[in-house]
């Protein structure tokens, strides 16, 4: 059975509603900028300035792959890739992609999500205390 990920075009710009699938076209381009941001993190130090540096090499690159991946036209990739509409969208769909492609997930954007993994504290071990 085929993996979908939709994607509301109205996010950018475009009124039309996506709906890809997990064609070999599809797990190519995702490798493809699946690699290019693994490289870029790699350029990064550990440090928090150099990780912020690499803050818009990360939105471009999602946004390439928003506007490969939806074969956009010209007009329609201009302001995606001008970085124009919300990255967390963007990135929301991406890592959508690529856990239904690939099996891969990037690091959540939401603090919230990550703090919903987390087994919550047993309140009478903070009593022991």
């Amino acid at each position: 059975m085929a993996k979908i990920v939709e994607f509301d075009g109205k996010k950018i710009g475009v009124n039309t509603p996506f709906k890809l699938i997990d064609t070999g076209n599809n797990i190519k381009k995702m490798v493809k900028y699946y690699t290019k941001i693994t490289e870029s993190a790699n350029k990064a130090d550990d440090d928090l300035q150099s990780v912020v540096e690499q803050s818009p090499v990360l939105a471009g690159i999602v946004a390439e792959a928003v506007c490969d991946l939806l074969e956009l036209n010209g007009t329609q990739k201009k302001p995606v890739l001008a970085l124009n509409y919300s990255f967390s969208d963007e990135y929301e769909f991406f890592n959508e992609c690529l856990v239904k492609f690939l099996g891969l997930k990037m690091p959540s954007l939401d603090d919230e999500e990550d703090s919903e993994d987390k087994e919550p504290e047993d309140p009478k071990l903070q009593d022991a205390d």
